[in-house]
């Protein structure tokens, strides 16, 4: 008579691993089902904990998701700086950030429209949300301000064309995710959402360059 197995051991997670897989799993669910069905129970179900197992590092559902959304700022900033420290020089470190931009959004939907939430980049009721988009800007700033020495942009305030630029490819990405982009796709010379990310911020940035330039008496 063959034995009987022994029942699998419940999976155990080391010091740190729980939240981690919490966070994966309730992302997991958000982008097959959207936020309004995401429950803690569900997550733990997800992860393969118990129902309590959740409330270890997440108070409630709200706590998840701002956790959610300082992951996906700190994950936006990390790929933008990389793309940027790659590119050559200031005009190209410039679209370089751009474009890692749309391409993070394009990659992670599901995160991304979580990261965008009135209810979550409000800093009165999520400061650790807040203060998690500051890199993101910084780099940006760094990059107009640099674009700018180099006669890539006008100079000034470089606000009012770090607000144009954060405009534009967040534009272009929340278009192509919420669908008139991609529906209207074929009328463009690149209608892949790379290239025309990649074209906006292209010709955005060859703008500035222009207006950067000192002109020429006549």
């Amino acid at each position: 008579m063959a034995r009987a197995r022994p029942a699998a051991k419940p999976k155990r997670y080391h010091h740190g691993d729980l939240r981690e897989a919490l966070l994966e799993a309730g992302l997991a669910i958000i982008a097959e089902t959207g936020i309004g069905e995401l429950s803690l129970r569900q997550v733990a179900r997800r992860a393969g904990v118990s129902h309590n197992a959740p409330y270890h590092h997440f108070a409630d559902k709200s706590s998840l998701l701002a956790a959610l959304a300082e992951q996906g700022f700190a994950a936006l900033a990390g790929e933008i700086q990389v793309a940027r420290a790659a590119a050559g020089g200031p005009r190209a470190r410039l679209e370089a950030v751009g474009i890692g931009y749309v391409r993070f959004a394009l990659r992670a939907p599901a995160q991304f429209r979580l990261m965008f939430r009135p209810e979550l980049v409000v800093p009165d009721a999520n400061p650790e949300v807040a203060r998690s988009t500051t890199p993101v800007l910084d780099i940006l700033i760094e990059s107009v301000i640099d674009a700018q020495r180099a006669g890539e942009a006008p100079a000034g305030d470089p606000m009012p064309i770090v607000l144009t630029c954060w405009s534009a490819v967040h534009g272009l990405a929340t278009l192509w995710l919420d669908g008139p982009l991609a529906r209207n796709a074929r009328r463009f010379a690149k209608p892949g959402p790379e290239a025309l990310g990649a074209s906006v911020v292209t010709t955005l940035v060859s703008v500035l360059a222009a207006a950067g330039r000192p002109r020429r008496r006549r």
